[in-house]
Order: C-alpha cells, then structure tokens, then sequence
C-alpha cells in the first residue's frame, strides 16, 4: 500500500520511532470511503445506509459513498468487501441476515463474517409483525396459534426473504404448531399474494405492515421484538403468546480484517456518535429502524451469538437458501 510504503521510508529517512499506524491515523481519511451495501437500491435498507453515510461523510470531513452490491443473498457485496484493501477506505454495512443467518442458510459461503471482518458499530435494529388479511377471522396471536394446532399445516405463511422464513419456522419450533411455508422470490411477491387473500400470514418487517395495516390492507398480530416497540406502540410482541420468541434483524458496520485499529476506533466513536444526536435518530425512526448505537465489542459479542442462535433455528428447521 502506498501509505504503508511511504512510512517506511520515513522511517529509513530519519531513524525515528515513528509508527505506522498512528502516522495514518493522523491523516485519516484523506480520500472517500466507499460503503459497500449488499442489498439493492431504494430499500429501506439502503435509504438507512445512505442517511449514515452522509452524516459520516460530514463528521470526518470527506465523502462516503455507497455502493450497491446486490446478489446471492448479500453474500455478492459481503464478499467483495472481504476482499477490499483493509486500508479504512472501504466498509461494509452487513447485517444479522448477511453477517449471521447466511452462515448456516448457505452450504458453503466464500468468507468468514467473523475472521474476514473487524467489528466497527451496531447501527440499528429492524422489527417485524406478524400479519393476517383482514378477511382472516384471526385477531390475535393466540387465534392463530389455537387455529394452526386445529389445522395443522392447512394455513399458508409467505417467505420472500431469509428473515421472513426464519421468523416463521421460529414461531413453529417454539409455539409447537405446524405452518406451511410458501417460498417467494422476493418480500413484495409475498405480500402481494397476502392481499389477494392466497396466504393465510406473512412475516414482515414493521416498515411496510405498518402503512399497510393504517389502509386496512392487513391486520397486524404482534411485533417480533422481546418488548413493544415505539413504532406500533399498541401491539404487544409475540412473546406474551409464544415465550421466549424473538427476531430482529440488526444491521452494524464492519471493516475487511486488518484494517488499522486506530482507524476501526475513530469510525466507532464518530458513528456511536451520530446514532446518538437526536435528530438523526428521529430520521432512522422515520425510516423504519430503531437505533441501537454499539461500539466494536458489542458488535463482535452479537455477531458470534446471532451466528449460534440463527444457526440453531435454521439446523432444526431444515432451512436451506441453496
């Protein structure tokens, strides 16, 4: 790397005790970082993303520009950021589905979310609701538990995405009821098949079931988070019905493994920072997460638990993505 070369040229040149890295975390950044984002364009995903991305980009002092790399689940733009220089230029905006679940939806995957990656910052969580078409006579998650266990494998639940599939079998395993899992392309097939009335139930993020539920397009059951949750205040979480159930899907930034310490710090604080300035945390409300500032040790500590927790769900369902 240049700046790497250049240091140690320094070095010879003077006979000092410089070091390397705190050298270039003086300098730091000197140049855009790019973001890497494993999902598409326009979702709710990439508006969060592209929100930090600006107030970062204000905070140190230099452009942080988003790059959307779609595919294979996210494991096309987790990948490429695996691979990227671990020079603090590029980072990677992952989550528990493309950092934890795909670990053990995938038979094999080309990086290891753990030692290819530094931890940076927890971001933000995203919740879910169970939801019902409003010509379904079920009002509540007790209705729809009483009704699987009276006809089993008879009601029909949408899957257009790694976390509604996961959330669904969650719900079988612990409620010990049997859902016929529909898989999907994509989250907008399944809820559009779900207002047709072809699905009995859909798991879906809070995001959409919310203006959803507000048009009376769908009934909302309960929120998948362990408590109630400020964006739909009134609905109580699944786990008064079913204990011990909860999802969220979080999403946190990483750097490639290597990346400078001095460096993976500065990022933490600046973007602990902004997550905490209550104006920006009105915008990610706004967006449809919750904000759930953490610095590089709560990350790794939640990635190594979300890798065992989801894997285990997955194995004992029989969950597979390839």
């Amino acid at each position: 790397m240049r700046f790497l070369r250049l240091a140690v040229a320094a070095v010879l040149c003077t006979c000092g005790p410089i070091s390397i890295q705190n050298a270039f975390s003086d300098t730091y950044p000197s140049k855009p970082i790019k973001m890497i984002v494993p999902q598409g364009a326009g979702g709710s995903t990439d508006i969060l993303a592209r929100l930090v991305a600006q107030k970062l980009g204000e905070a140190l002092g230099q452009s942080v520009v988003v790059e959307n790399r779609p595919g294979a689940g996210g494991i096309v733009g987790v990948d490429a950021a695996a691979k990227s220089a671990p020079d603090g230029y590029t980072i990677l905006f992952g989550s528990s589905t493309t950092m934890a679940a795909n670990v053990s939806l995938y038979s094999k995957i080309p990086f290891d979310p753990v030692k290819d990656f530094a931890p940076i910052a927890m971001t933000a969580a995203a919740y879910f609701t169970f939801i019902v078409p409003p010509s379904q006579p079920i009002k509540n998650m007790q209705e729809l538990v009483a009704l699987a266990k009276s006809k089993p494998g008879q009601l029909n639940f949408g899957s257009g995405t790694g976390s509604a599939q996961i959330c669904t079998e969650m719900l079988k395993s612990l409620a010990g009821i049997n859902l016929t899992v529909v898989p999907y392309r994509s989250s907008p097939q399944a809820l559009n098949d779900l207002l047709a009335g072809q699905l009995q139930g859909l798991c879906e993020p809070l995001t959409t079931s919310v203006p959803n539920a507000k048009a009376g397009k769908v009934r909302m059951l309960a929120v998948t988070s362990a408590k109630r949750t400020s964006m739909a205040p009134d609905l109580p979480p699944v786990a008064d019905t079913v204990p011990g159930f909860e999802y969220i899907a979080w999403v946190a930034f990483f750097a490639p493994a290597g990346t400078p310490k001095e460096v993976t710090q500065r990022l933490s604080a600046e973007l602990v920072k902004l997550l905490k300035n209550p104006d920006n945390i009105e915008r990610i409300k706004g967006i449809g997460f919750e904000p759930i500032p953490g610095g590089q040790e709560e990350l790794a500590a939640a990635l190594k638990t979300e890798i065992a927790r989801l894997g285990k769900v997955i194995r004992e369902a029989g969950i597979k993505a390839d």
